[in-house]
């Protein structure tokens, strides 16, 4: 093959060659014959001469001018012929091409390469019975040419004669003696007829020429897998992974054999016996440690595989303490299996070994915000500004930190940085929506309804927002009816949040609407997720509609809820 594609490399600079030869012979032996045809042919070179450096600029059009110029005054030159043919194959025009291609070759029939333009003409146009005549008259002058040798066993290929194929390749063989690549092609050809004993027969030879090759056996593993032969195939890689036991191709083309058998504590004890082997590098583990997290991931309800992929990303994660991108991995890992403990310790010893690695103090950040562990993500508030002082993430879960913990200007401060920061829209949007309650605390009602406003220009379908900044609004008996709108739309997304269906309903009381309150507030309450608010507002709602039993009972539950709300007992007294 690749002396083929040597040869198809310098056809143009042969076009050259041989037309500037003959045409030249051609002008030397007509010099007797007079002055007028000696013209002629000086001329047919100028125009040769030319033509050939047009299609070397790749102007078509003005070559084929230069060289049917050429061509009229010379019409039997076999360099002429092939270049027109060259700018015609070159063209796409495959009948001219062929034509011309047709005229050279019968002018010099023992010119290899004028018979090889022509049959790749042919096999271009999918005429491969007529690019298999012309190799065979090629080969009556070259029959040991291994040129026309590899075309006309792709050609045969190519029309689906692969036994043919093959017994071309038999004759390179002889000319070569054995060669990989060539043993190869037999075996495709075979494998592909369904004949597995010859096939096999190809294998053994492939596998004699390079027997200690580790990319050799590899190769040969996944044909014996072709043919269906697992056995061979993991026998060749068990060879292979005792010639080298660090390689890690070896041991993922074996862990694939080991997954199509449910061999999981094979795949897993196979790749932990290696991550603890100093003398792999931690690029290569973290390749076997991405393969094993990969099928885990694609088959979840696995346990033992699940066991197996936390043994091993556990001894990744221990092995390489240094090794930042095995302590993210092992973080994500634990994460996904909710064992939160194991992934904060793992956290933290990244942002402790590389202290600047922002999206691991972003991770860890998160991770304490969603086990509600407030007061640790505080104390991190220092480290976390000097680590990952332009980290949106970091920025956001510290100040919904202050946020919950009701420290409100410290929330403002770092979640006004958090805004400042690039991201994806729907994710600003959230800081923004935050940004908006902060301010609303901090009694800057005007700079509020700028983050809310913000933050639904960045994500339309940011329903906490809409709910947070409706339920603001109506705390003011501010623009109660886009309020209306903006519950309305969140409760329609949700319509099971306890939190949205009492602001929708909180706002019917605002508008006097005491029967809608009454409802919507309940249904909030029958979710069993109601805030001592909602609560709250029910008794409220109860007193407008003048039943002031039903009032002083959800009033005294809001206060049995929390009873730093004295002002609730005048109510009900």
């Amino acid at each position: 093959m690749i002396i083929f594609i040597h040869m198809k490399m310098n056809i143009k600079a042969l076009t050259l060659f041989f037309g500037l030869f003959l045409i030249t012979m051609a002008s030397h032996l007509s010099a007797q014959s007079g002055s007028a045809d000696t013209d002629e042919k000086a001329l047919a070179m100028e125009y040769f001469i030319q033509g050939i450096t047009d299609f070397e600029n790749e102007d078509y059009e003005q070559a084929l001018d230069n060289l049917t110029a050429a061509h009229v005054r010379l019409s039997t030159d076999p360099g002429i012929n092939y270049a027109l043919s060259d700018v015609y194959l070159a063209m796409g025009d495959y009948s001219n091409a062929a034509y011309y291609g047709r005229l050279a070759a019968e002018a010099d029939p023992e010119n290899k390469w004028y018979h090889l333009q022509l049959a790749e003409i042919h096999r271009r146009s999918g005429r491969n019975t007529a690019a298999i005549e012309t190799l065979d008259n090629a080969l009556r002058y070259h029959p040991r040419d291994l040129d026309l040798l590899f075309m006309k066993a792709e050609s045969y290929v190519e029309f689906g004669k692969l036994l043919q194929a093959n017994g071309v390749l038999d004759q390179i063989l002889e000319i070569t003696g054995s060669d990989f690549e060539i043993h190869l092609r037999k075996f495709r050809n075979y494998n592909a007829l369904g004949m597995n004993e010859e096939a096999l027969t190809e294998l053994e030879a492939m596998r004699e020429l390079n027997p200690g090759n580790l990319s050799t056996l590899q190769t040969i593993s996944q044909l014996y897998l072709e043919l269906g032969d697992e056995d061979s195939a993991r026998n060749t890689l068990i060879e292979a992974r005792e010639r080298n036991p660090r390689d890690p191709q070896t041991l993922i083309l074996l862990a694939e054999i080991y997954i199509n058998n449910r061999e999981w504590e094979n795949l897993g004890d196979t790749f932990v016996s290696i991550l603890g082997d100093p003398l792999i590098y931690p690029t290569q583990k973290m390749e076997l440690v991405r393969f094993i997290y990969s099928q885990h991931t694609q088959n979840p309800e696995i346990e033992t595989l699940a066991e197996q992929t936390s043994s091993v990303i556990l001894a990744f994660s221990r092995n390489e303490p240094e090794y930042t991108p095995a302590q993210l991995i092992a973080a994500e890992f634990f994460i996904q299996r909710g064992e939160s403990e194991l992934a904060l310790e793992t956290l933290e010893r990244v942002t402790t070994s590389a202290p600047d690695e922002q999206d691991a103090w972003a991770q860890r950040l998160q991770l304490l915000f969603s086990l509600e562990r407030y007061d640790d993500i505080i104390n991190l508030e220092d480290q976390a500004a000097e680590h990952a002082p332009n980290n949106a993430f970091a920025g956001f879960f510290t100040g919904l930190a202050f946020l919950v913990t009701d420290r409100f200007e410290k929330a403002e401060y770092w979640l006004e940085k958090a805004a400042m920061q690039p991201g994806r829209r729907n994710f600003r949007s959230l800081v923004y929506s935050s940004l908006g309650d902060a301010r609303h605390e901090l009694n800057e009602w005007s700079a509020s309804k700028e983050a809310y406003e913000m933050a639904l220009r960045l994500d339309p379908d940011n329903h906490g927002a809409k709910n947070n900044y409706a339920y603001h609004l109506s705390l003011r008996d501010e623009r109660l009816d886009y309020a209306m709108d903006l519950a309305e739309e969140a409760t329609t997304a949700e319509p099971d949040n306890a939190a949205y269906l009492d602001t929708l309903g909180w706002i019917h009381f605002k508008k006097g609407n005491y029967e809608e309150a009454r409802r919507y507030i309940e249904q909030a309450v029958e979710t069993g997720n109601a805030g001592v608010d909602v609560l709250e507002h029910l008794g409220d709602v109860y007193d407008a509609l003048g039943d002031p039993e039903n009032a002083r009972i959800w009033w005294q539950k809001a206060l049995d809820a929390d009873p730093e709300r004295q002002y609730l007992e005048e109510k009900i007294q």
